[in-house]
């Protein structure tokens, strides 16, 4: 599954994003790279182990992915953890309609990578945003 260049550079960007997260974020960061990092290479652990379509263990790290990200939401005041769910929601049913037959393979991974990258980048907004939000609540007021 890391075979091309392409593949390495996008798990180098899973890794710092998930990364920086977990080094500079609130509980909830931490815990959406976690669970997007745990995903990942469960993906990955499938694609070396297994010979079905890539849509039917996809649709597994995806739900996943988004049944954690769907915790780390629930009454949260922070907007990144509502867009990471869009985009695993996005990966979900494309995962179906290509297990249905209605997407060709080539489509339903271009789409994939897209929506995966929407979710990588809602959680390094979320992240920024907290060390922002954290760093003007030390500051002394004048």
């Amino acid at each position: 599954m890391l075979q091309t260049l392409v593949t390495q550079l996008g798990a180098a960007t899973v890794v710092l994003v998930c990364s920086y997260a977990v080094f500079a974020g609130s509980w909830r960061e931490r815990f959406g790279a976690i669970i997007y990092l745990t995903a990942y290479l469960i993906f990955l652990g499938f694609g070396h182990a297994s010979h079905l379509s890539p849509a039917m263990y996809m649709i597994i790290s995806d739900t996943l992915c988004l049944l954690g990200f769907f915790m780390a939401s629930w009454k949260s005041p922070h907007p990144w953890p509502k867009w990471a769910i869009a985009g695993q929601l996005v990966s979900v049913f494309l995962g179906i309609i290509t297990l249905i037959g209605v997407l060709p393979r080539w489509i339903f991974l271009t789409l994939e990578s897209v929506a995966g990258y929407g979710v990588l980048m809602s959680l390094l907004i979320g992240t920024i945003a907290y060390r922002a939000r954290r760093r003007t609540d030390r500051q002394p007021a004048r």
